[in-house]
């Protein structure tokens, strides 16, 4: 009970910070997704509307937080009936929520992470369009590369060695230079066990958990037992190596927007990524001109056909234009265009 009435006495402040485009809408959410994308803010924004003694926020990171108090949680709730409203934050595996019966909101960034009769709510860093809500002074012209320095998460150098162990932080600057190639486990591991002392289960496990944490993101190939693994903010490319491949980070630049579409997202050897139940094919492009691109278009049409998608994007740097082949729409469209379009 101490440690609950010490939190509930000393609440944060929960002010309103800017608007993401989801918001909490059912009284039992639990809120999804990686490290620094805004799950506080967004419960924040949420619990604005409440009175301070209406709400427990409980952040189970909080180094004075003891989770043992959690079992005293129905007891203090039921002395202290002001409370409306309960919030965990961080949490990390399942708890009993059976005897309470006011409004809740969880928090985790663990994917695999379930609670019976709670609406869950995935929240991604932010995209394109969020990105340009809320910088200020930016102009269309430089837009794109701003958001390609920044990247989508707060991610630094520091934060990445506090939060990933070496194997990790090993695994991620080889998927770093490896960035938008077909993955085989069996030669991550040949390479980083000439680095560190490890085994394949413990690579294998580590990959399960970036995965399951919304750090890496597996693309799988549309008919064979092969994948692509990008990062869930493009940027981490670059803070893991110095060699450039720009046409890699914009095809996870792409990816990331394409997350919007909550889809299963499946490539091949004609399309960058296509998307099977909207039937919608893209083509990483950013330096092609539209000649060459409109080649491209014809070479791969009966692919299209076969694959009943009759609608391809060619995403760009700055070209634009669209035409049709044979009932099959080719849009050629800049990448702030295009991801600002849906």
């Amino acid at each position: 009970m101490r440690v609950l009435n010490f939190f509930y006495e000393n609440p944060h402040k929960f002010e309103l910070n800017y608007e993401r485009k989801i918001k909490i809408t059912s009284t039992r959410t639990l809120i999804k997704g990686p490290k620094y994308c805004g799950k506080k803010t967004l419960i924040f924004n949420y619990l604005s509307q409440f009175k301070s003694e209406e709400i427990l926020f409980l952040d189970l990171k909080d180094l004075r937080f003891e989770e043992e108090s959690l079992k005293n949680l129905p007891s203090f709730l039921q002395k202290n009936t002001k409370i409306k409203i309960l919030c965990l934050y961080n949490l990390e595996h399942n708890i009993s929520l059976k005897d309470i019966n006011i409004s809740i909101i969880l928090s985790t960034n663990k994917k695999d992470l379930k609670f019976e009769g709670f609406d869950e709510l995935e929240l991604d860093y932010f995209d394109f369009e969020e990105f340009l809500s809320i910088g200020k002074n930016i102009t269309s012209n430089h837009s794109l590369g701003l958001f390609l320095n920044y990247g989508r998460s707060n991610f630094n150098n520091q934060m990445l060695r506090d939060n990933f162990t070496i194997l990790e932080l090993e695994i991620l600057k080889y998927l770093a230079y490896n960035l938008g190639n077909q993955i085989s486990i069996t030669k991550l591991f040949q390479n980083l066990k000439n680095k560190i002392k490890t085994s394949k289960d413990s690579v294998y496990k580590s990959i399960k958990k970036l995965e399951n944490e919304y750090i890496i993101y597996n693309v799988m190939h549309d008919s064979k037992a092969l994948k692509k693994i990008y990062f869930q903010d493009f940027a981490f490319k670059n803070a893991f190596c110095i060699e450039k491949d720009f046409k890699k980070l914009f095809e996870n630049l792409i990816l990331n927007e394409l997350f919007k579409f909550k889809e299963d997202i499946y490539f091949n050897k004609f399309f960058t990524f296509y998307l099977k139940e909207s039937k919608i094919a893209f083509i990483a492009s950013p330096t092609l001109d539209i000649d060459l691109l409109k080649l491209k278009a014809k070479k791969i049409l009966p692919k299209a056909l076969e694959f009943d998608i009759f609608h391809i994007f060619f995403i760009t740097l700055s070209n634009e234009e669209n035409f049709f082949e044979q009932g099959v729409k080719f849009e050629i469209l800049p990448f702030d265009k295009w991801a600002l379009s849906f």
